[in-house]
């Protein structure tokens, strides 16, 4: 990283295309992380630089014209209120309010033009996974959908575009990485209710995908960051790569890695957030309230992270029982002290079902055991049902709870 930053008022930091695309992209961003360290009276003006470029991104995006109408007649009632004060600090007031708000402005414009907007937030081809079709699938970066036959599929990406799927089926990527790059599209893979795949991504990276999952990935890495962006529950195992860390965008979090294996379970329609360390080391971040700056917490392992989607919030928790959150890739359902709530939406969506309570069972208890997946769905009821002295009955899809 260049110097001539040092000497950099926070003005110039905030023109600066170089920081700016680090600021919103993270392009360099183990480059400006090294640099701080190194040089930490310059973390003051970096943070004022950041704060005001992330307000300047997103006032760009909210921002209409009545909107800035009623900023300036707000700026004109507050310089009336300051008749009172020195002449010459009124004025000073003013031109600060107004380069302020021309800068606002200016810079949200260029921003926008030449730094695409809106961010690096994916959307997906289609996010309600549940209604969907039963069958697992893949989608290609040119729209094209590939049906994933089997109940457990494996699918592999190599570093010359080609890409495996069961071990049987090869596809070339090759001849769709130009359109894609033009139109900034990735793979989906889409794991309905009921379903579960395996993959391995270009650099190494091994991925288990639970079932109602939704992962975008490229067919090779080739940016200063390893990203995919995801919706439901996946184990990541990631390829150890120090200059290029690997990022999982949930939408609401950031999960920043180099090398380690942790479990994010991000399902769209759930309160919270939750990743689980078991190797190495992540920092999770999110955007602080109004989108100023990200925050940022570093997980050890055996550690968990809570984000609360309403309340904006991440907690970090001790959890020696971590392996029991991977143990689905296993096909297992471990549980400590749970409630039966957790575990029937575990099951439903393991086995693509729908579990209905009557309006006298109130499952307060918490419990705990292991469940064999692998078993049928009526096996491991019985054995859900023996620990939690529960009555059950399956009807086609449906299975109804009664307490016993």
């Amino acid at each position: 990283m260049e110097l001539r930053f040092i000497k950099y008022s926070i003005e110039e930091l905030v023109d600066d295309k170089q920081f700016i695309e680090w600021i919103l992209k993270g392009n360099k961003d183990l480059e400006w992380m090294l640099f701080i360290e190194e040089n930490p009276e310059f973390r003051i003006k970096a943070d004022r630089a950041r704060e005001m470029i992330l307000l300047l991104h997103y006032t760009n995006d909210v921002l209409d014209e009545e909107d800035v109408l009623e900023m300036w007649q707000n700026i004109d009632h507050f310089d009336q209120l300051q008749k009172q004060k020195v002449r010459t600090f009124k004025i000073r007031k003013s031109i600060y309010w107004a380069a302020s708000f021309f800068l606002i402005l200016s810079f949200g414009a260029l921003s926008y033009i030449y730094l695409g907007g809106k961010g690096s937030k994916y959307q997906f081809v289609s996010s309600e996974i549940k209604n969907q079709s039963d069958e697992a699938r893949l989608v290609l970066s040119n729209g094209e959908e590939i049906a994933l036959r089997t109940k457990n599929s494996k699918i592999s990406l190599n570093s010359n575009y080609e890409l495996m799927i069961n071990n049987d089926s090869i596809i070339d990527l090759s001849k769709l990485e130009s359109e894609s790059a033009k139109r900034a599209k990735m793979n989906e893979i889409v794991i309905p209710y009921g379903k579960r795949s395996v993959l391995y991504l270009a650099d190494g990276t091994k991925v288990f995908l639970n079932s109602g999952t939704h992962l975008a990935f490229p067919s090779r890495f080739t940016g200063e960051k390893r990203e995919v962006f995801l919706e439901g529950e996946a184990y990541f195992e990631v390829a150890k790569n120090k200059i290029q860390p690997f990022v999982v965008n949930t939408g609401e979090l950031n999960i920043k890695v180099l090398g380690t294996h942790f479990n994010v379970s991000a399902y769209v329609n759930e309160s919270s957030i939750e990743t689980i360390l078991l190797e190495g080391s992540v920092a999770v971040s999110k955007q602080t309230a109004f989108g100023l700056k990200w925050k940022e917490v570093i997980l050890k392992p055996y550690q968990k992270a809570s984000f609360d989607k309403k309340k904006n919030e991440v907690t970090v928790s001790e959890e020696p029982g971590a392996d029991m959150y991977i143990t689905w890739t296993k096909g297992w359902l471990q549980f400590s002290q749970e409630s039966l709530q957790f575990i029937f939406l575990k099951l439903e969506r393991y086995y693509n079902v729908e579990i209905k309570t009557s309006e006298k069972f109130y499952p307060s208890q918490l419990i705990s055991g292991k469940l064999d997946l692998k078993e049928s769905l009526d096996e491991v009821m019985k054995a859900l049902a023996d620990v939690a002295k529960i009555d059950y009955r399956i009807r086609g899809n449906a299975i109804y709870i009664e307490q016993n």
